[in-house]
């Protein structure tokens, strides 16, 4: 019998801190090639700003940006758990 592994456990969604720890926290931890910091509100907004809000930063992530690869590694990851992390890390609503 094989058994899959979840990051979230249980085969539930993955909360934000999941995503972030196991996909996001590599570039987004430190700024790596200028990615926005976890807590940065203030970058994010920038960031939001010119790409059309969260929504906008939602789907830059989905199709990636820059050196950021498509859903930042997470290709298991839904567009709301994306978005829950993007939410998280920016501290936009």
């Amino acid at each position: 019998m094989e058994v899959a592994a979840s990051v979230g456990g249980g085969g539930g969604a993955k909360s934000p801190d999941d995503v972030i720890a196991k996909h996001c926290n590599a570039c987004h931890g430190t700024g790596l090639l200028g990615a926005p910091k976890v807590g940065d509100t203030a970058a994010w907004k920038e960031r939001a700003d010119h790409q059309g809000g969260l929504d906008g930063i939602l789907a830059k992530a989905i199709t990636g940006l820059n050196a950021m690869p498509p859903k930042g590694t997470c290709m298991d990851c839904t567009d709301d758990e994306l978005k829950g992390a993007i939410q998280k890390m920016s501290g936009l609503k």
